[in-house]
């Protein structure tokens, strides 16, 4: 008797504790977000890779990352790199990025995908 009821108790504190919290997120789709970019070798070993976010939502963006990969003939990934989109994508808007990749000289093409992003809350 006395061992179910201290089980019982552990179990009711287990409850309450913040561990045993759980929280709801609803992913976030970057379907609206489309990314245009162009490329260029800077000297013998750099690459910049510079172009824009454009946001088809009707809510603004913040902190949105863009990756970059170089990619060989054979599809292999032989440079990376990332950085953020500068300032908020506002709704049905743009904003740019800068990407400098020390580059071994072997990329045939780059890739570019948004790595990651935040809607702004339209308020609390």
């Amino acid at each position: 008797m006395i061992l179910r009821t201290l089980l019982a108790a552990v179990g009711i504190l287990l409850a309450l504790s913040p561990a045993a919290w759980t929280q709801t997120v609803t992913p976030q789709s970057s379907s609206r977000l489309a990314v245009s970019f162009t490329t260029e070798r800077v000297g013998s070993g750099r690459v910049l890779v510079y172009g824009a976010v454009r946001n088809g939502s009707n809510t603004s963006c913040e902190r949105v990352v863009v990756s970059v990969e170089g990619l060989d003939e054979n599809g292999r990934v032989v440079s990376r790199g990332r950085a953020y989109v500068f300032g908020v994508v506002p709704s049905r808007g743009s904003s740019t990025f800068e990407v400098r990749l020390a580059s071994p000289g072997s990329e045939r093409r780059f890739r570019v995908e948004i790595e990651s992003f935040q809607f702004v809350s339209s308020g609390n």
